[in-house]
């Protein structure tokens, strides 16, 4: 456990001491594609329908065409998975689970995964590295899939099974109470309520893009508050209201001006 400390030590340090951070953005910058959008009120299990929401999340999904992969195969485009989330107060967050596209050659550079904002600050989680041989990571812990957070409050390198660890987990929730404000706070808690129950997901041949998926920055910066699945009672229930535009989001989110609909293949096999 000493052992253990003085590594978070070393890499614990402050986000200012880097003289250049990675832009979140660089990895999403090809022609941006509207796989999904839809909005959802939050509300506790209990709650009678005319009761005022928690909090309303807006749901958008957003695919990038890149050079690495053709079009036949665009369902392995690097994905925004965006929530969009409006308190009763009127403050705003993003949330979001992505990938950024490494190629073979460039595994170990680090890749945008999981990210929560507010308007004044950024807790992101980057991914670097995929070796899966656990001989290999016990021999070199420095290999493997590897984490680091990045925010106002400092950084820290893990691997995801070390979330565990009480150290890991303090420090993280240091880097939290310093980067988001006593409100900030507070609403992005309320996020951990959801509960995992019939979360909608959009239909993909590699892998399902769940709504859940997206809250986990906000698993990973309050780690140590993070419910048990049976107490998490705020469900997701479709917003009656319409859309509208993203405009009022555009700038704060970074997404794009034009976003045409991303098109889905059509069944290998049509029934006839």
């Amino acid at each position: 456990m000493k052992a253990w400390g003085l590594l978070l030590a070393l890499c614990l340090v402050p986000a200012a001491v880097f003289a250049e951070e990675p832009d979140w953005f660089d990895a999403f910058r090809g022609k941006a594609y509207l796989q999904g959008d839809t909005s959802f009120i939050a509300r506790e299990k209990s709650a009678a329908a005319e009761t005022p929401p928690l909090f309303r999340v807006r749901w958008v999904v957003v695919r990038y065409s890149t050079s690495l992969v053709s079009e036949k195969e665009r369902w392995f485009w690097p994905y925004r998975n965006i929530l969009l989330v409006t308190m009763p107060s009127g403050r705003r967050y993003v949330v979001e689970s992505s990938f950024g596209l490494a190629d073979e050659k460039h595994v170990e550079e680090e890749r945008p995964s999981q990210r929560v904002a507010s308007p004044r600050a950024a807790f992101e989680v980057w991914t670097a590295g995929g070796l899966e041989d656990p001989e290999a990571a016990v021999n070199d812990p420095c290999e493997g899939l590897r984490q680091k957070v990045r925010a106002p409050g400092g950084s820290l390198d893990f691997f995801l099974s070390e979330l565990s660890i009480r150290t890991v987990r303090a420090t993280l929730a240091e880097i939290t109470s310093a980067s988001f404000d006593a409100d900030e706070q507070r609403d992005l808690r309320a996020l951990l309520m959801v509960s995992p129950e019939a979360n909608p997901s959009l239909p993909n041949k590699v892998h399902q893009l769940n709504i859940r998926f997206g809250l986990f920055a906000v698993v990973v910066a309050f780690r140590n508050e993070v419910p048990p699945v049976q107490q998490r009672t705020v469900v997701l229930a479709p917003d009656p209201s319409p859309l509208g535009d993203l405009a009022a989001w555009r700038a704060f989110a970074h997404l794009p001006l034009d976003l045409p609909p991303f098109v889905v293949d059509p069944p290998e096999n049509p029934i006839r």
